[in-house]
């Protein structure tokens, strides 16, 4: 009984959850600029036909802030992320841009050459049906 009592009266144990209230708001926060993120950029693409870098880099951030934050909120790290830690590692990413319908890389497509050049079939022929024929009259 003791026990119980011990770990309901830790501190730490409160304090944490009193993080983990704070994150739970600020992650309800984060979901809605990445909606917002999400619809400009798509926005932009539309319009300008290639997507805003500082937009796709602070998606970068909040994804991985987001991640760092869940992994806080199921106890799988004591570490806070920011504000209580650095804002995360921006790696470099290609953008997104749209190829006009016109332009076509040389090797996209093949043509197909008319003629009957051996084409696999996955039918019987004459020859595996001659093949059986010699095998029933051996056995």
């Amino acid at each position: 009984m003791t026990d119980k009592k011990t770990t309901l009266r830790n501190a730490n144990t409160w304090i944490r959850l009193a993080y983990m209230m704070l994150f739970t708001l600020l992650l309800m926060a984060a979901r809605l600029v990445v909606s917002i993120v999400v619809f400009v950029q798509f926005l932009l693409v539309l319009v300008t036909g290639s997507d805003n870098e500082n937009l796709r880099n602070l998606g970068q951030g909040l994804g991985k802030w987001i991640y760092q934050t869940v992994m806080f909120l199921t106890f799988n790290t004591e570490s806070k992320p920011f504000p209580f830690d650095e804002w995360p590692v921006i790696d470099p990413s290609e953008g997104y841009s749209v190829r006009a319908a016109e332009v076509v890389e040389e090797g996209e497509f093949v043509d197909a050459e008319d003629g009957d050049d051996e084409v696999p079939s996955f039918t019987a022929s004459e020859d595996i049906e001659q093949l059986d024929d010699e095998q029933q009259q051996k056995g």
